[in-house]
């Protein structure tokens, strides 16, 4: 039988040489691929020998971990710039990066956080304490200040991360919590640290160490130690803090640079899944004034939740809106400890209670003078007594809403964009809340004797829990709306809509507050008649001039939003903002996405797109000057009553405490009224001096006309946004 041939064989070649030199001709992360390299593989090739990807690469040359050696000796200046370096990574830390970035890459900091490493935690492994086989000086500043510098500020970021994990904040959004495998020394406790200092101290002092060289590293050893007192929960050191910090530039000249101290090798020893991050840019300079900054937002904390703040509920907002408004925002450290000084252990600032907060909340704005308020009534015990039935049921309904009042406090010390998202997951909540309250209104009217006036041909009943709510719910709707604007979350589109909506939301707070000072003044004038309780009576007429200025700026605010409708719509109908319809877009799904927490609530106004288009017909009047006269003299009226706003005291328009930027706030709003009218004037002038006077004859001024929409932080005031109008030539 014939036999097949057999196939010819190859010999076999060794191509590791060839392909080892071939490969040496490409740079690294350049793929050698067909035309079938898929997806899947182009990510694992992207992921190996890049190092931005592939943490175990090392370029040629190169070392897998850093080669200094954190026990070797260094002279005083090292040292010092070793902690000045340290003290501007710390920094960046707080800015949200996380410690890989920053401290992790100090050898001494990472040798110390090492998992064979255990207590008392020293840089060389072979002694029992620091000191312990050193021989000289420069010996000692390693191994007794360096390493006493070193564990102190491993447990001021202990103290961080507890505290900002203790509160409400969004990891990777805020802050990068990820301590990527390492224990923070949990077998040494702050007031060990703070005894280590002052041995370090002690040695400082009693060295032979150049006159400077020696003051400085005192200093700093002094700021790290009221640094740690503070953090620890003494808030009264930051004064310290501030002052110690500020004096540290004076000597960082004499600092010598040491880089080699730092390496961001140690990333490739960390257990994380994601790929090494770049090192933050931050120069110690830039450092040194945002330390400084960040000492003056902790005390801005203690003055604005002072016994003068903290007693009324409407002046503790305000200051709670002025912190998160400071310029710069506030770091996520400063703004958890503002949630833990307003909402920690059932208390604000560890004085007034969550229930006399809310107490006095109610009281204020919905009871001023009125049994039913009164503390002293939660003190009856008397099954029978109405006061005791009432406060019993004032008490169930503080209760529900224990949670979401104090969410307000805890909203708005979060960043801008999280912000304004709880404040719309708040609105449905209260609006369900305000049916319980409508229940708890009828169940105390059954107690009490309901509270009527006959006003205009109508009663007016106090149905203070209802109204309470729905005040709130009101007011964080509005806020809704303006910290969309803030957040550049609308389209310039939107810009008309969303200021009718704010002005319907004014309207119904303004209505409200009407109405509690209708009430508020016939409990006045029978308090009087009666001779009742002199405190009752101050109650009531602090209440009545608060509602005085809670009108006058709902008017004011009113008046430009309506000023803003009317000018945007006039923009819209000359051309000169775009509203024509966008492929694959359906109006009324844009407009239930858009206005999604504002639909179906059960106690509100349907704002549907059919109110906003019908809001729209009739607020465009039949020419353009008809419409701009009415836009002016919107606006004249908020200029009016912002002026009138100015003759408040702090404390009629609960602002005791944040004066300055009530007084700032009053200035940029005016001159968000003279901006308006000035646009308005430039529209108005420009159709006149092109002879298109009506709005029904589809004047299109895109050729005449260039709008400017002004983004956050170019504008007089981020919540409203005045176009800017400029004329072609």
């Amino acid at each position: 039988m014939r036999q097949k041939p057999l196939a010819a064989t190859r010999p076999a070649r060794d191509i590791t040489e060839g392909f080892v030199n071939a490969t040496k001709q490409l740079p690294p992360g350049v793929l050698v691929k067909d035309a079938y390299f898929t997806l899947f593989e182009a990510v694992g090739a992207l992921e190996i020998m890049d190092s931005k990807m592939d943490s175990g690469y090392i370029p040629a040359g190169d070392t897998f971990e850093a080669t200094f050696d954190v026990c070797s000796p260094l002279d005083a200046a090292e040292v010092l710039w070793i902690m000045d370096e340290i003290f501007r990574l710390e920094l960046i830390f707080h800015d949200g990066y996380p410690l890989s970035q920053n401290l992790f890459t100090s050898l001494h900091i990472f040798r110390l956080l090492e998992p064979d490493n255990r207590y008392p935690y020293n840089f060389r492994y072979d002694v029992a304490a620091p000191g312990v086989a050193n021989d000289s000086t420069n010996d000692d500043l390693v191994h007794v200040v360096l390493r006493a510098y070193c564990i102190a500020v491993i447990k001021c970021c202990e103290l961080t991360l507890n505290m900002i994990q203790s509160q409400t904040f969004y990891e990777e959004e805020d802050f990068v919590t990820y301590l990527f495998g390492r224990e923070l020394l949990d077998d040494m406790e702050p007031q060990e640290t703070l005894r280590i200092l002052v041995d370090a101290m002690d040695w400082v002092d009693s060295s032979d160490l150049e006159g400077p060289l020696k003051f400085a590293i005192k200093h700093r050893l002094v700021a790290r130690e009221d640094m740690l007192i503070a953090m620890d929960g003494r808030d009264e050191q930051w004064v310290k803090v501030k002052s110690k910090i500020g004096a540290m530039e004076k000597h960082h000249s004499l600092a010598k640079p040491t880089p080699d101290a730092f390496s961001d090798k140690v990333q490739r020893q960390l257990a994380t899944s994601t790929p090494p991050r770049p090192m933050p840019q931050l120069d110690w300079h830039d450092a040194h004034k945002k330390w400084l900054q960040f000492c003056d937002d902790m005390l801005a904390i203690q003055a604005l939740t002072a016994p003068s703040v903290r007693q009324s509920p409407q002046c503790l907002l305000n200051a709670t809106w002025a912190f998160a408004y400071r310029d710069p925002v506030p770091n996520t450290y400063a703004r958890a400890t503002m949630q833990d000084v307003l909402t920690g252990e059932n208390n604000v600032a560890g004085d007034v209670s969550h229930f006399d907060l809310m107490l006095n909340d109610l009281r204020d704005l919905v009871l001023p003078g009125d049994p039913l308020a009164d503390p002293e009534s939660f003190q009856i015990e008397v099954p029978t007594d109405v006061r005791h039935q009432a406060s019993r049921l004032i008490e169930e309904f503080m209760n529900r809403m224990f949670s979401e009042y104090l969410n307000i406090y805890r909203t708005i010390c979060q960043n801008r964009c999280r912000t304004r998202r709880l404040f719309t997951q708040a609105v449905p909540l209260l609006d369900e809340l305000e049916c319980d309250a409508r229940a708890a209104d009828e169940h105390l009217n059954s107690i009490v004797a309901p509270r009527k006036l006959r006003h205009q041909g109508m009663t007016l009943t106090l149905t203070p829990f209802s109204l309470w709510t729905r005040f709130y719910k009101l007011q964080i709707s509005a806020w809704v709306i303006q910290l969309g604007f803030e957040t550049d979350l609308y389209l310039p589109s939107e810009f008309c809509m969303m200021y009718i909506l704010l002005g319907s939301f004014c309207t119904m707070r303004e209505s409200i507050v009407k109405s509690l000072a209708l009430l508020a003044d016939r409990r006045l004038e029978d308090l009087v008649k009666m001779n009742g309780s002199q405190n009752y009576i101050e109650q009531c007429r602090s209440s009545k001039q608060w509602y005085h200025s809670l009108c006058t700026m709902a008017k004011g605010t009113l008046g430009m939003a309506y000023a803003l409708q009317r000018l945007y719509l006039l923009l819209e109908h000359t051309k000169l903002i775009d509203t024509s319809p966008k492929p694959y877009e359906e109006s009324q799904m844009r407009h239930e996405a858009r206005m999604k927490p504002l639909l179906n609530l059960a106690n509100n106004a349907e704002f549907t797109l059919g109110y906003v288009q019908d809001m729209k017909e009739e607020s465009l009047a039949s020419t353009i000057k008809e419409t701009c006269d009415f836009a002016q003299g919107h606006i004249n009226t908020a200029r009016h009553w912002f002026s009138e706003q100015r003759t408040a005291s702090p404390m009629q328009a609960r602002c005791v405490g944040t004066e300055d930027r009530w007084k700032r706030e009053l200035k940029s709003l005016e001159t968000v009224c003279v901006a308006t009218s000035v646009a308005i004037s430039q529209l108005l002038h420009i159709c006149e001096k092109h002879g298109k006077r009506s709005v029904d004859t589809g004047v299109d001024l895109r050729s005449l006309v260039e709008v400017t929409i002004p983004p956050p932080g170019k504008r007089y005031h981020d919540w409203w946004v005045v176009p800017q109008l400029k004329e072609k030539s």
